[in-house]
């Protein structure tokens, strides 16, 4: 039976104000400066991880003057923190501040406290019109493109597609005829023992044309590095590789910021370190500095956006569960998407210390449309062996959430997306995938959403 949207709205608000406010409490066992572990063992309501708690510190003692008797505390200052994880039997925290809290009592903030932003996505049919076609597709690869970059490679203001291709280990540069058909125009062999694990370009340093950044993984012996490549004579030539995997952003279509991350081994774990700003000084590319994103724990799979229109940009990342989130304030504000959609699953994954990782993909945003709105283009692999599917979820932005705008389906699985200019199509999102017929590049004019 299909339950019609506005009464799925409805039910929805409904649910959210009946719910209360705050859950049971546990007690703070350990503290760490900000960090304080709570003791689950009495607790029948688990918190999740991205709730809110609440610890009130003892106030002042009232005492009968007379008879010397304690009638008493008032209350003291109401301290605010985030469940980081929860176990079996104990949960992890953050505080707001950095204050002692031991031995006290917590309360855990309901998900519907309207203090977080919930992006609420409703299992009801997409109606056909929000279904988006592309402007452009290619015709069929002889394999399906693993990573894609849109650039001006020549520095004559026109974006051609980069794609890279895992059979060859090669990377191909593409433009546009005037009758919208694909020219190959470069290529560069990547040897065969190492893998590409992302591409993407940036004027960087500023010569008037783009730098190509190739992150290749070495399994032979565990390492890391970007390979720089221009056009030099119409050949693509390498400079000198760095160490670390690199990927950008274009906040509101901006000139593409570059960010590169560490993988690094810390005993029998393996950590990422923060996202940093790729600088180029001294002759050097670099990691200048790092993104501030307390929860960010994922290879890429993050953007920026100035969501609030003042100019200051917040960080947007897919979380490990699937999730989507957005910090509009710390330590309390959060987008969380709900609803089933997973957007962690990822067809490309490698394995480290022998360990698996998946390199999320990324989250386009673009600023526009009829209302002037900001709109995230959100990927979701279904990766049935038989039958893999993928959809390109565009979410938009209504002042305190992301909700489901369009969909673009795809019959295949997907590999990469970015966004930018093409030949001549402008404002657009190209996105690569792969199907039993071969692999495409279709390409979305953003104007529509």
């Amino acid at each position: 039976m299909k339950i019609p949207v506005k009464s799925l709205l409805f039910f929805l608000a409904f649910s959210a104000l009946a719910l209360p406010l705050f859950a049971q409490g546990a007690e703070v066992i350990r503290q760490d400066g900000k960090t304080v572990y709570f003791d689950l063992s009495d607790t029948k309501k688990l918190p999740r991880g991205g709730d809110l708690f609440e610890i009130v510190l003892p106030g002042e003692e009232i005492i009968n003057p007379k008879t010397g008797k304690s009638l008493g505390r008032e209350e003291g200052e109401r301290i605010n923190g985030t469940i980081i994880r929860v176990k079996d039997l104990f949960a992890v925290g953050e505080l707001g501040k950095d204050i002692e809290v031991l031995g006290l009592k917590a309360q855990f903030k309901s998900k519907n406290n309207p203090a977080e932003q919930n992006v609420l996505f409703l299992e009801a049919e997409f109606p056909e019109q929000n279904a988006v076609k592309s402007l452009w597709q290619s015709p069929a690869f002889k394999e399906a493109p693993r990573f894609a970059a849109l650039c001006d490679i020549d520095g004559n203001a026109i974006n051609e597609a980069v794609l890279s291709f895992a059979r060859d280990n090669e990377i191909k540069i593409f433009s546009l005829s005037e009758n919208k058909k694909l020219l190959e125009k470069a290529s560069y062999k990547i040897p065969r023992v190492k893998n590409i694990l992302a591409l993407d370009c940036a004027t960087l340093p500023d010569t008037g044309k783009a730098t190509l950044f190739v992150t290749i993984f070495n399994p032979l012996d565990n390492t890391f590095e970007t390979l720089p490549l221009s056009m030099e004579g119409g050949e693509l030539k390498a400079g000198q590789p760095f160490e670390g995997l690199t990927q950008g952003l274009a906040p509101y279509n901006r000139p593409r910021v570059l960010y590169t991350q560490k993988v690094v081994k810390t005993g029998k774990r393996n950590n990422l370190t923060p996202p940093a700003r790729l600088i180029f000084e001294n002759g050097a590319y670099q990691a200048g500095e790092a993104l501030k994103i307390k929860g960010l724990n994922t290879i890429f799979g993050f953007n920026m956006a100035d969501l609030e229109g003042d100019g200051v940009l917040t960080p947007i990342y897919i979380t490990q569960d699937g999730k989507i989130r957005t910090r509009l304030g710390e330590p309390t504000d959060f987008a969380l998407s709900e609803g089933g959609n997973n957007f962690s699953v990822s067809p490309n994954v490698f394995e480290f210390n022998k360990a698996k990782h998946s390199l999320y993909l990324p989250l386009p945003i673009f600023n526009g449309g009829e209302e002037g709105k900001t709109f995230l283009a959100a990927a979701q692999n279904n990766m049935d062996k038989d039958n893999p599917s993928a959809n390109i979820y565009i979410l938009k932005w209504t002042g305190s959430n992301f909700g489901k705008y369009k969909v673009l389906p795809l019959q295949g699985t997907l590999y990469d997306m970015k966004q930018g200019n093409f030949g001549p199509f402008k404002n657009t999102l190209a996105a690569v995938y792969g199907t039993a017929e071969g692999g495409f590049m279709a390409v979305y004019a953003t104007d529509n959403f």
